[in-house]
């Protein structure tokens, strides 16, 4: 049986990044939520709103399912795959031509928060839910999901920009062939990790993915919850012995070799490739359609394993949570109440519950589920062990502070170009002032 903790939470700063500067000149009046009173009659709810997303689950089987709530309503499909939907999202904020409804994470939300392209929704979660017996769409939320969806964005007003639609958790997928030829099992601490990488490569593989032109980040995020929990972000110094530490264990992974130098610019689809190649042992990924797409595709035995702490400490907060699947409104939406109303259908309990039982995904309501699908047993687990939560003792980093620790820091670290040391000076000017 699964229940989100209530822990409070924040997402991956990955992929999904709008560029703060490219929005700036598009910026549309701020706090729009009473511009128009809300319709919530469905009967009375009509127009055409275009919803965009990279969820793959997102297909047009669930928009027939609100057609039939909202006959009067037409959904227009804008989907894109993930690798390219950060591109495609920038051109349409820079443009000031947002759809109404669409998917976003976390560093793309602060940027469009910053540019007043969101419609503020505070007053719909004020208003019932599609169904289920909470008395607000508000209170059917996991309320730290909920928080998380919102974690970092400016709300001078109390705000909310955002909900969550599902949650988030990261674990390993493995080839259990691979594993049992090598002789290797799912490690349960971080020095096993490190001695399964080393055996897997001096067997001819790829140990593990690192996707590195999207998620390189993961890895020191996650050691840096490890050794900087408790510190305060006010106290925040580069040269943090506790800071440079999370460089430190991810510089032991690279000499335990668990990947090689070609995946620092490999992206989703290229590990997934490597992984049913079996060129690669184990992909560490979120759900959703990633799983799918392998559990799919793969012609080996597949399980999955909730990945060990990097510094011991339990529980191991994992990467994800609220703000990894977001749903958002524009401010220029013309239609807001079928707007509102689709989002509300998305995150509705039988919209989330069926979506649980036939995809891999994980509710972000306070459902409790069984699991129907082995796979997914260790990213329920990861979930409910809690979510990484670095804005307590590590600041943000700018747009173009982040794409350069993506791009040059992390890269020259793991490739043995730069020391620990020398990884976390080079962050010294990319974080928000």
């Amino acid at each position: 049986m699964f229940r989100l903790t209530r822990r409070r939470v924040l997402a991956t700063g990955a992929a999904l990044a709008v560029s703060a500067i490219a929005l700036a000149g598009c910026s549309s009046s701020g706090d729009n939520s009473s511009a128009q009173k809300l319709e919530t009659d469905k009967s009375k709810i009509s127009g055409s709103i275009t919803f965009a997303t990279w969820w793959s689950y997102a297909d047009q089987k669930l928009i027939d399912g609100f057609s039939k709530e909202y006959p009067n309503v037409k959904v227009h499909l804008d989907f894109t795959a993930v690798d390219s939907y950060p591109t495609k999202l920038q051109t349409l904020a820079s443009s000031g031509d947002l759809p109404d409804v669409f998917a976003a994470q976390g560093p793309s939300l602060v940027a469009l928060t910053k540019a007043k392209q969101l419609y503020n929704l505070n007053d719909a979660l004020a208003t019932a839910p599609d169904d289920g017996d909470a008395k607000t769409w508000k209170d059917s939320f996991n309320q730290s999901l909920l928080t998380g969806a919102n974690a970092g964005l400016a709300a001078p007003n109390k705000e909310t920009w955002g909900v969550p639609f599902n949650a988030i958790s990261v674990a390993s997928i493995y080839n259990k062939d691979i594993f049992d030829k090598v002789g290797v099992t799912p490690p349960a601490t971080f020095d096993e990790l490190l001695s399964n990488c080393t055996k897997l490569s001096d067997a001819g593989y790829i140990p593990m993915s690192l996707t590195g032109s999207t998620w390189i980040d993961w890895w020191p995020r996650l050691a840096w919850d490890q050794t900087m929990q408790g510190d305060k972000v006010a106290d925040f110094s580069t040269s943090n012995p506790a800071y440079v530490k999370g460089f430190e264990l991810v510089k032991k992974m690279a000499d335990a070799k668990c990947w090689s130098s070609s995946q620092i610019t490999t992206d989703i689809a290229g590990e997934t490739s490597l992984f049913l190649q079996q060129k690669t042992a184990q992909f560490v990924s979120v759900p959703e359609n990633f799983l799918q797409s392998v559990a799919q595709g793969a012609k080996f035995n597949l399980g999955t394993y909730v990945l060990p702490a990097m510094d011991g400490k339990t529980p191991n907060r994992i990467l994800g949570g609220g703000n990894a699947n977001v749903i958002a409104v524009s401010a220029k939406s013309k239609n807001p109440s079928a707007a509102i109303a689709f989002a509300k259908y998305l995150t509705s309990k039988a919209t989330e519950t069926s979506l649980a039982t036939t995809q891999y995904t994980i509710p972000s309501l306070d459902i409790d589920l069984n699991s129907s699908n082995p796979l997914m047993v260790a990213y329920l687990k990861a979930a409910s062990d809690g979510f990484v939560d670095s804005s307590t003792y590590l600041p943000s980093f700018s747009t173009a502070g982040n794409t350069t620790f993506l791009t040059e820091v992390l890269p020259n670290l793991i490739l043995g170009k730069t020391t620990p040391e020398q990884a976390a000076q080079a962050t010294t000017n990319l974080f928000q002032k």
